[in-house]
């Protein structure tokens, strides 16, 4: 097993295709990670590419979209070892570091794509990104308030509501 055996999964709510559009630039990884050669070793169009990565770490990479709703997860994948020795505490700062540069690139891109989105916020054609089975209605959505009065008595009744019994 590589010393770096990383994976993260993020929802990002756009359309899928363009989200491989733009995650599928070659330069947009090799931006991420400058000390990392990436060099594509499969392309899967919608769902993904896989990469032979060099330079400061040795393996494979891979990200690959799962349509979800109304949106899509990216599961990120990083399988290597550091080309130079590391051992230790070096090795879960060296994972945190790749972790943080794949989080604040793929969030600022999430901001950026979600823009003027609320949370939860129905778009035409499409369904929420994620629904609740006890707040959907009889017709299979979620149960929407109408007006900012209904929001704020749904969401009083849902902190005042009796916990669930564990199982």
């Amino acid at each position: 097993m590589p010393l770096l055996d990383i994976s993260c999964d993020d929802l990002v709510v756009a359309d899928p295709a363009y989200v491989a559009e733009r995650l599928g630039s070659d330069t947009l990884w090799r931006e991420w990670w400058p000390d990392l050669t990436l060099t594509p070793s499969e392309r899967r169009g919608l769902e993904g590419v896989r990469w032979a990565v060099t330079g400061a770490a040795i393996g494979t990479a891979e990200w690959w979209l799962e349509a979800v709703r109304d949106g899509v997860v990216v599961h990120w994948y990083l399988r290597a070892d550091p080309a130079k020795p590391v051992r230790g505490r070096a090795v879960e700062r060296l994972k945190e570091r790749y972790v943080a540069a794949y989080r604040n690139r793929l969030w600022a891109f999430k901001d950026e794509i979600e823009q003027g989105r609320a949370a939860g916020e129905r778009r035409t054609g499409s369904d929420p990104a994620i629904v609740s089975g006890e707040d959907a209605d009889p017709s299979g959505g979620p149960a929407v308030p109408q007006h900012p009065a209904q929001a704020s008595e749904e969401v009083n009744r849902w902190r005042n509501r009796p916990p669930r019994p564990s199982r």
